[in-house]
């Protein structure tokens, strides 16, 4: 071999002990079988999980396209006719009527509904004058429209003659409005599957006019259907469902009744307890006014500052009242036949809520 193919080697005089000295092996060979065996298991691992995590990918994809194409959707209600046929009668309660025609909706189109109830009800100033089932079971195809029409009489109604003066009197101004809710059950079916039930709530508000037909304005009117957010919307309006305060007088005493050298002044002694209800509010006063009679009269008054009251927390007041000659000897007298009665007004004041 020639020299130019060896590579340069220098030396210098300061390392006497260089020739000599062997070279030393930084790491055995066991520490480099384990560091690629460790480099394999590694590949591996990433590689399995970018699979793992590739498929629940696709999966998601897939669901979430058979989602969109087969989401189910509520049925639509329209109102289409609504009448009340002897409203123009002074003594039409007596025979009374209310017929009308609602259109059902099935838009989606590769999911049926099945309607295993349906009742519908007639309500006029929120009060519920007329119910009865509407339709047998049944079963509504994709894209198509169901009519229900229904006719209550007098069986069905309860108006009396107080009830159709109302009418009458609203039909002067030109309106009677009502309202008609359908309940429903209804499951979904996809194929041979089908849904558990959900309970739909149709609200339809209808107005007539003076002839006691359907006005214009109200004519294929849709409805509003209360779901699952109306569900939701609910339960959250009971759960935070602001509740008054209770009012509990737990002492009431007068004491100088008994006492022949107060026969002209006397004081009321009472203990007012003020209880929160409340158990995520707390509550804001403003000053309260509290008012004492006895009959008729009004033998004193006193003021609660505002204050703030935590939830679920009583408020004690302990206090007196100084009543005047004029109204403390009837009073006096009274109490000294046994039969005195005092009553405790609050007046004029207002709360505000704090959610905690």
């Amino acid at each position: 071999m020639s020299s130019s193919d060896r590579l340069p080697i220098r030396r210098t005089e300061q390392d006497p002990q260089a020739r000599s000295k062997p070279m030393k092996r930084q790491h055995t060979a066991r520490y480099y079988a384990e560091r690629v065996r460790e480099n394999c298991t590694a590949r591996v691992t990433k590689t399995v999980c970018a699979i793992f995590l590739g498929l629940v990918l696709v999966v998601g994809i897939v669901f979430f396209i058979l989602w969109l194409s087969l989401s189910p959707h509520r049925p639509r209600f329209h109102m289409v006719e609504f009448t009340v046929p002897g409203l123009a009668q002074p003594t039409g309660f007596e025979n009374a009527e209310i017929t009308f025609n609602v259109t059902v909706r099935n838009s989606n189109q590769h999911i049926g509904i099945y309607y295993d109830s349906m009742v519908g009800s007639v309500l006029y100033r929120d009060q519920r004058i007329g119910s009865a089932p509407l339709m047998d079971p049944f079963f509504q195809e994709p894209k198509t429209t169901t009519v229900v029409d229904r006719t209550f009489g007098a069986a069905t109604l309860t108006v009396n003659s107080k009830r159709w003066e109302e009418f009458m009197n609203d039909r002067q101004q030109g309106t009677v409005v009502f309202r008609l809710d359908i309940t429903s059950a209804i499951r979904f079916k996809i194929s041979t599957w089908s849904s558990k039930h959900h309970r739909m709530h149709v609200s339809c508000d209808v107005a007539v006019g003076q002839d006691g037909t359907i006005l214009p304005a109200w004519k294929n009117k849709r409805c509003p259907i209360i779901g699952l957010i109306g569900l939701l919307a609910l339960c959250l309006w009971l759960t935070l469902r602001p509740r008054s305060p209770n009012y509990t007088i737990v002492n009431f005493s007068v004491p100088s009744v008994n006492d022949s050298n107060a026969s002209d002044h006397g004081i009321i002694q009472y203990e007012l307890v003020i209880g929160n209800p409340n158990k995520n509010s707390g509550i804001y006063y403003d000053d309260i006014f509290l008012l004492f009679y006895h009959g008729v009269d009004k033998v004193g008054n006193n003021t609660i500052p505002s204050f703030y009251q935590s939830k679920y927390r009583n408020f004690r007041v302990l206090n007196h009242v100084d009543i005047d000659t004029p109204l403390w000897t009837a009073l006096r007298s009274s109490i000294l036949n046994a039969t005195a009665e005092l009553r405790v007004e609050t007046k004029g004041y207002q709360i505000s809520l704090k959610y905690l």
